[in-house]
């Protein structure tokens, strides 16, 4: 069960809601260490069909004050309070790698608040992956023993995440993706703050019964793709796509042609 609102972090949060006309809304999720401004090329394309509802996870962003725990389950309860006090009753949900292994905890818990599940590059816990838990216990250990900013740095030149945009920093505007990046201040990767046990999502996937559709960049690691082939194999409604032209961030890399397969799937629902 959720925690009383109380209990929640104030987090920051932005609407856009261009025509005012009761538009469905969209709800974006960024992932870990990166914010909002995450998808900088979805808003400015989806903005005139949708109202746009933007979030700053509790340690990033401008919620980077915001204590922890920093897990799945606390990040799911601190957005279903901000979309209570917008008054958001139902919305599409749109996530990137942390915030798509919300979306399929919020499907589970909320199944009525969530039209549909959009998933980029999807963290699954419960499901191995081994790599991104050897990235990110590293990334950890640097932090805690020389400091946030050697971690940054390391992990913006070491992890595999950020392989394609490394090698197309022209076409992937790895200029200011790492500049946002690098705003990440590193408090969940230094708070001994134990965050509660997630929904066990990998057993449960039969129960999301949304229509979902997961994509990954054709140079993601194996680990996602990994993710992805049993999302294809375990949801009930699903549509996987690979997208060429990308790594492990699709809609920062290559937007146009995720914002185009985007628009397609939502048009699709809507019929």
């Amino acid at each position: 069960m959720m925690r009383n609102p109380t209990d929640c972090q104030v987090i920051y949060n932005r609407v856009i809601d261009t025509n005012r006309r009761g538009d469905p809304w969209i709800i974006m999720v960024h992932g870990f260490t990166h914010n909002s401004n995450y998808f900088s090329a979805q808003v400015p394309n989806f903005r005139n069909e949708y109202r746009v509802f933007l979030t700053d996870l509790r340690g990033h962003g401008k919620s980077a004050s915001a204590t922890g725990p920093y897990g799945i389950e606390e990040y799911a309860d601190d957005i279903l309070v901000s979309l209570d006090d917008a008054g958001i009753e139902k919305a599409h949900y749109w996530g990137t790698h942390t915030g798509s292994a919300i979306g399929l905890a919020l499907a589970l818990r909320c199944p009525e608040r969530f039209t549909t599940l959009i998933l980029e590059g999807t963290f699954l816990p419960g499901y191995p992956m081994p790599r991104v838990g050897e990235l990110i216990s590293r990334a950890r250990a640097i932090a805690q023993s020389e400091g946030v900013e050697k971690a940054l740095e390391d992990w913006y030149s070491h992890a595999d995440f950020f392989a394609y945009i490394r090698e197309h920093p022209q076409v992937c505007r790895a200029k200011e993706h790492k500049a946002m990046t690098l705003e990440f201040t590193g408090t969940p990767w230094l708070s001994n703050l134990a965050p509660r046990k997630v929904t066990p999502i990998t057993e449960r996937l039969g129960e999301v019964h949304q229509p979902t559709l997961v994509y990954n960049g054709m140079y993601d690691l194996d680990d996602f793709k990994r993710a992805a082939l049993h999302l294809k194999s375990a949801l009930p409604n699903v549509q996987c796509e690979d997208i060429a032209g990308a790594g492990g961030f699709p809609g920062w890399e290559n937007p146009k042609t995720v914002n185009s397969l985007v628009h397609s799937f939502l048009k699709k629902q809507a019929r």
